[in-house]
This record gives C-alpha cells, structure tokens and sequence, in this order.
C-alpha cells in the first residue's frame, strides 16, 4: 500500500522498498492533482519489479570494497575514504531528493552537490571526493546498473599543481648544507640524514617512513594494495613497493647514510626511522614536522622546501644530466613517463643548449 501526505505544504510519496521497508519520497509538487497523478505513475512502477534504492546500492558496494581491502586489493585509507565520502553524499541526496533509486539516479544534479562542497571544503578535496563517488557509479555500470555516467558532463576539480621547486643552485646548496652538518656533528641528526636520503633517492616522506632494515615475511609479491620498503644490506639495494609500483633502486653510493643511521640502531627496531614511543615507525606527520624545521635552516634556499618539492628537483637534476626519463622513472616510480616528464622543471637556460643546434 501506498499513500500521499503532506509535509511543509510539499506533497510525499510513501512507499514500500524491495526489502518491504517504507520509504518517503518527495513528489515536489504543491497541487494535490500532479501529486495524486505522479503516485499513479510510481504506484505502476513498483507494482512490478521495484528498482534498488541508492542507499542499498552504496552499502553493497561499501561491502565489496571491504572485501577487497581484507583481500589486500585495496588499502585502508582508500576504504576509509569511501566509508566517509559516500555516506555523506547519500545525506544530501536524501536531503535534496528523499529517496533515491536506481533508474532516478541520472536525475541527481552533481553540479549541485559539487558547488555545495566548495561551500565547505577546497576544490582539492572536492574533486577527491567526487573522484570516490565516480569509481562507485563506474562499479554499477560494470554490473549494468546503469548504462552511462552520470557524472560525465561535471568537472572534477583537479589537484593543483605545485610549481614551486629549489633551481639547481638551490639543490646543490642544500645537499651541501647537509653534508656539512652531518660531518661536523659527533652524532648526525636522524633528519638531516633522512633529508639527504631524499635528496638523492627522490623517495617519497611515506616510503622513508616506513622503510626496514631488512624484508619481513610479509614484504612479498606486487598483486595487492599493501606498501613495503626495505633494505638488503648484502647487495647495498633498496627494494620499494608503493602505490602498487615496484622498484629496486641500487643505493650503495650513500650507503654511509645508513651506516650512520645503524649505529644508533636498537637491537628490536624493525624501522630505519623506529619511533622510540612505540612499536613501529615514526609518522609521516612527525618526518614532515621534523623536516620543516631544518629545511628553514638552510639560508641558501629561497623559501622551506618540502619533501615533495624536493622529489620534483631530484626528477629535474637527473633529467638535467641527460638521464634517460624512463630511468628516471624507475628511479622515483612512477608510472609513467608522461608523469616523469611533469614532475621536470625546465627553464629557458636549460633548452640553450637544444637551440644552438638549431644555428
């Protein structure tokens, strides 16, 4: 059974869902007889198969990707981000809509839900969320829920780029400021030797983090969402796998950084950078704030670096020296060579040479 009520002078369709649970659903109309002659209409639509409401199409989907995360498909974080970007979207179009099923789902203004964001957030974490909300509406056309994508004629704001990274001047200042300090120090700082790590790995804050001594049990195979990174001290190499990339980086040209690192080294510490406060490694947060605080030391540099800035410059000097990009690539890991190729920062100086070939 079925009926019509009114609520704030807006007329209400309600109704039984497929599980036999009621539901309300705005007819967005005032006038009882466009009201009376849209439940007709709806009444004639569940009479026969009653179509899925988005709220059981997110729970089924958030329950496939716990499935995949407790399989090491997908990590904790990207589940996490879906078990908070999807339900808050489903809040609004209940709020907007009521309920929503699945053959109304083209019906929902995206650009809408977009510009509510912007309200609240940045543009950053606006396209991130509707890049979640995107992958779950792809997952219901592979089940042929739906046959096009609704978020197709929205534009999802895209991460900004940072353009601000130290010229080669600034680069090699700063690799000596660090050489500096390490050698005039009795006992070099566990940043300092963590900063020129990264100076001449280009490894990312979170791969430094989380960084062992040697391979755990654990550090196998490349088919699965889970990160690792460790040493192999008998081949001096440094084997990475991060965001489902794999790489084998020979480092035994700084070697002398992680023998400095060994000797404060406790028998128990699994991680290069072990927290002395609990079990595991420092935090991605505790190396960024650590970092910051040197980087602001250095009087060469025009402005604190970051980490990812300093990831950009490595990519810069090796391509600078006339290293091959996939090489490069390999080194830093990513991809692809078109995302090599973006992390370059050229200026015009260094196409000087190119163009005197040209007369």
């Amino acid at each position: 059974m079925s009926s019509l009520y009114r609520k704030r002078g807006i007329f209400y369709y309600q109704g039984k869902d497929e599980d036999g649970n009621r539901f309300q659903k705005s007819l967005r109309t005032r006038e009882r007889a466009e009201a009376k002659e849209k439940k007709e209409k709806l009444d004639e639509r569940f009479s026969t198969d009653t179509p899925t409401t988005l709220t059981k199409l997110v729970e089924d989907y958030l329950e496939h990707r716990r499935r995949k995360r407790d399989r090491d498909e997908l990590s904790e974080r990207t589940v996490g981000s879906d078990e908070y970007v999807l339900p808050f979207f489903l809040d609004w179009t209940q709020e907007k809509y009521g309920t929503v099923f699945s053959d109304e789902i083209g019906d929902i203004s995206f650009s809408a839900f977009k510009e509510k964001r912007l309200e609240n957030v940045s543009p950053t974490t606006v396209g991130k969320d509707l890049r979640h909300i995107q992958s779950f509406f792809s997952h219901l056309r592979r089940k042929e829920v739906l046959s096009k994508d609704p978020l197709k004629s929205v534009e999802i704001p895209q991460p900004r780029r940072r353009q601000v990274v130290p010229n080669q001047q600034e680069f090699q200042a700063l690799k000596e400021w660090l050489d500096k300090q390490i050698e005039e120090a009795e006992k070099p700082k566990r940043t300092h030797l963590l900063m020129k790590l990264a100076c001449h790995t280009g490894m990312r804050l979170g791969e430094m983090a989380m960084m062992k001594w040697r391979r755990g049990p654990e550090d196998v195979g490349t088919g699965h969402a889970r990160n690792y990174v460790y040493l192999t001290p008998e081949e001096q190499t440094l084997t990475i796998k991060f965001k489902r990339k794999l790489r084998v980086i020979p480092v035994g040209q700084i070697w002398n950084i992680f023998e400095e690192l060994k000797e404060r080294r406790e028998p128990s510490d699994t991680f290069v950078f072990s927290s002395p406060m609990t079990d595991s490694h420092l935090t991605v947060s505790t190396l960024c704030h650590n970092w910051k605080d040197e980087v602001k030391k250095v009087d060469a540099l025009s402005r604190p670096y970051t980490s990812h800035s300093i990831r950009h410059g490595v990519v810069t000097h090796l391509l600078r020296q006339g290293v091959p990009v996939y090489k490069v690539g390999k080194i830093v890991g990513h991809s692809s060579e078109k995302i090599t190729e973006r992390y370059s920062h050229f200026i015009p100086d260094d196409l000087e040479d190119a163009m005197d070939l040209l007369g």
